[in-house]
């Protein structure tokens, strides 16, 4: 197969990115001899689907839309969101696409899409399901004035001089006992309630996020792979193995309880109004935040769009929701179990605790061949075929609305990754590009930026289908 190459220039040059090639669809007939059924099948469905994108190699992006460095990045590192993308990536499609009207980004997350448009000083939207997105993007996104700095200084002064309390605090976070030391869990509520009391709104919500921030710094819990895990289970080359917990805690803090949790936060409000001070994405532009389903944005503003930017949830099963369980909890975003399962259950359709009972309206016949391959006794979950459905319903849904409410010429860019059940690949960014050119859109480019691992069980069962295991960009025009 010849290659065809696109010359993007200027901006793209940033990722060392002169021109792009497109990467040779598996030969299907090469390989049916040799290959179970199974895969020969969606090899079948693959190359139908591929057949006229334009695929293109886009590994320079792949160290930006995994962003690994987040944590020392100014503003990003405010909050540790492991899902978000670098405002480099963001600030190149803008460049490149000479963007200057609103940009919007429905799923926004810790708010990168709408500072990169900050910095670039255009006006743009973005909505969440998530009350703590919301609350981290709103912090970082926010003007912060020499009277906001006076005020923030003088608060970090007052928790320099701040003492231990005899007072016995209160969670309704029924796993608090198992995820703090009790020390340190009185700490961080002391602290809490400290916060709450600030006056100003602007200092009290970025006060609460450098709170929020230390959480996985002072517990007993860290986010890793698709879960919470508790950081005093070991792995070892045998298999897995408990720490005692008050043996860990022994090992793992000091003495003086306070003291260490009071430290983590100061340095991390110092990391804050540093960048603050250095005028890091100070401008004219604010974003408007909502807090709400990206289903129904258009319920919220009516504006055009001529750039959206996101990354929704990977339809992997995958709960945002759960891996920020400790942060709803104690941070009193949510005061009961059913108020988690509402807030759950208002998220896209990419785990089986978000489905919620919502009939499945679109259907796609490609989608359904590859759902038929499931092997439903390797399913963990016999609720997965629906969770895949659900997932390009929704997604239709909101592609749909955005295709209206875009602008003529304008865009919408998605960082998207696919996924595998038992052996069978959901190649996400194509599927995502057939829904999309029937609603209307043109398939500008489709960007593989790097290749995902799986499971151990499904890596034999996957070996001549690797390819397409991927993380990719899909660049959509009106």
């Amino acid at each position: 197969m010849p290659t065809t190459e696109i010359a993007y220039k200027t901006y793209f040059d940033e990722f060392e990115v002169k021109s792009l090639v497109l990467e040779p669809t598996i030969n299907y007939s090469l390989f049916k001899t040799e290959i179970k059924d199974k895969q020969a099948k969606q090899l079948k469905v693959f190359s139908k689907l591929e057949t006229g994108l334009p695929m293109f190699s886009g590994t320079s992006f792949g160290s930006q839309v995994h962003f690994q460095n987040a944590y020392q990045t100014p503003v990003q590192r405010w909050f540790p969101y492991r899902e978000g993308y670098s405002t480099m990536l963001v600030n190149a499609f803008i460049k490149e696409l000479k963007i200057t009207g609103n940009v919007f980004d429905p799923f926004s997350g810790s708010g990168t899409t709408l500072l990169a448009s900050r910095i670039n000083n255009l006006s743009s939207f973005g909505i969440d399901a998530n009350p703590i997105s919301v609350l981290v993007a709103t912090v970082k996104n926010e003007q912060y004035n020499k009277s906001d700095i006076e005020n923030i200084l003088l608060e970090i002064e007052r928790i320099k001089s701040f003492a231990k309390s005899n007072e016995k605090y209160q969670t309704l976070f029924d796993l608090a006992d198992k995820v703090f030391n009790q020390e340190v869990l009185q700490s961080m509520l002391q602290f809490k309630e400290h916060i709450k009391e600030i006056e100003n709104e602007k200092t009290r919500n970025l006060f609460f996020v450098g709170w929020l921030s230390i959480i996985e710094d002072v517990s007993n819990i860290k986010k890793e792979g698709n879960g919470i895990k508790y950081k005093n289970r070991k792995r070892t080359p045998t298999g897995y193995t408990n720490i005692n917990k008050d043996v860990w805690e022994k090992q793992t803090f000091p003495d003086n309880k306070f003291d260490f949790v009071k430290t983590k936060l100061l340095k991390h409000l110092e990391k804050i109004i540093f960048d603050i001070e250095s005028n890091y994405g100070n401008c004219e532009k604010k974003p408007t935040i909502f807090k709400g389903s990206c289903l129904n944005f258009d319920k919220f503003f009516l504006d055009e769009i001529q750039f959206t930017f996101f990354s929704p949830p990977y339809c992997n099963c995958f709960d945002y929701f759960e891996i920020h369980k400790v942060e709803l909890w104690l941070g009193d975003f949510v005061t009961n179990k059913e108020e988690f399962r509402l807030l759950r259950n208002t998220g896209f359709r990419s785990n089986t605790n978000s489905l919620n009972n919502k009939p499945i309206i679109y259907k796609n016949e490609n989608l359904e061949n590859l759902i038929l391959l499931f092997n439903s006794e390797k399913l963990w979950n016999s609720k997965i075929p629906n969770v895949v459905r659900g997932y390009f319903d929704d997604t239709y849904t909101l592609l749909n609305k955005l295709y209206r409410q875009t602008t003529q010429g304008g865009y919408v860019g998605i960082v998207v990754g696919n996924s595998a059940y038992s052996g069978v690949i959901i190649p996400t960014d194509i599927l995502i590009a057939e829904i999309a050119k029937k609603i209307g859109f043109k398939v500008k480019s489709i960007f593989v930026t790097r290749h995902l691992t799986t499971s151990s069980q499904q890596k034999q069962e996957l070996e001549f289908l690797k390819n397409y295991l991927r993380e990719s960009i899909v660049l959509l025009k009106k």
